[in-house]
């Protein structure tokens, strides 16, 4: 059992992955303070508690105690990992599903041998289209959007959770006056049902010549999942299975999930509104129009209202 120390909190799962290239562990919760080891990307970490320390970004002085020392929490991903029951009857008609090991490694074929196609991580959400077994009874997902836009990688099953048309129903549909606002000097963003917040989270905008864009938007169109590339160079990205993208602009600004990065609070991207994972699914649940499970993509109709987004 745990023994948690005075002035600590309980961490926020028991597990982390780290997001960036190398995380540094500390004897304490600074880092000036020795280094015990280096983890690098994609290094999982049991997290024993969460406590306050060197605030290394402004925005944000928390760190993580682990097993062996101290990280700074911006960069570990917190992790609930489960195994799933392979659901393949499910499969062959499709439904959208959650990675819920810290990562899985996508293939070309369904055999843990075969080439690498992504890895994806924690809460990156696709739809599965098919399953099969290997020669070793390993059950296997075939993958489709968040990753390609026909028949593409296989993935463990056992990685996959389906989510569950309930999950996704649209939240408060009764509520006519919504609205979110958007905070950037805050970093923060707060829905509102007839003028009463009933939400309110962190948020991570664009930076620099990739700032959101202020002004008041609507929702335009929404995707269960997108795989996002972009960049050039050292800047490039590939994100597959971007979870619960909701866009705002014809140019792709949009709040959606983030799991690449714990550090909610700062501007940091080009141009969206990083959100976690289940603030990402909130808000597209919330918000008119009302999107179909069935939908891989689903537009605000014509003559209808998407719900307002202020960004100030």
């Amino acid at each position: 059992m745990r023994t948690q120390r005075f002035g600590a909190e309980p961490p926020p799962a028991p597990l982390g992955r780290v997001t960036t290239d190398f995380l540094n562990v500390r004897r304490s919760p600074t880092t000036d303070s020795g280094l015990v080891h280096t983890l690098l990307r994609d290094g999982i970490m049991p997290l024993v508690e969460q406590v306050v320390g060197q605030a290394v970004l402004a925005h944000n002085p928390i760190w993580y105690r682990t097993d062996i020392g101290y990280v700074y929490s911006s960069f570990v991903q917190p992790i609930n990992p489960t195994q799933n029951k392979p659901e393949p009857e499910r499969a062959y008609t499709w439904f959208w599903g959650e990675v819920t090991a810290p990562y899985t490694d996508s293939r070309v074929a369904p055999d843990s041998k075969a080439n690498v196609y992504l890895r994806l991580r924690y809460t990156g959400v696709f739809r599965v289209i098919g399953a099969t077994q290997d020669v070793n009874g390993q059950w296997w997902y075939r993958l489709q959007e968040g990753v390609t836009y026909g028949p593409g990688p296989w993935a463990p099953a056992v990685d996959i959770r389906p989510i569950d048309p309930s999950e996704l129903t649209p939240l408060s549909p009764e509520v006519r006056d919504k609205r979110i606002e958007v905070n950037l000097a805050g970093q923060t963003m707060t829905a509102y049902e007839n003028g009463e917040p009933v939400m309110t989270c962190r948020v991570s905008s664009g930076y620099g010549s990739f700032g959101t864009p202020v002004g008041r938007h609507t929702v335009l169109f929404k995707y269960p999942t997108a795989r996002m590339t972009g960049g050039e160079g050292a800047d490039y990205y590939d994100l597959p299975g971007v979870g619960f993208p909701t866009f705002l602009t014809w140019n792709g600004v949009a709040i959606h999930a983030a799991y690449w990065h714990n550090d909610f609070g700062r501007p940091r991207n080009r141009g969206c509104l990083n959100v976690p994972a289940a603030v990402a699914r909130w808000v597209w649940r919330w918000t008119a129009p009302a999107a179909p499970y069935a939908n891989a993509s689903y537009f605000t109709p014509a003559g209808a209202q998407g719900t307002p987004v202020i960004v100030a």
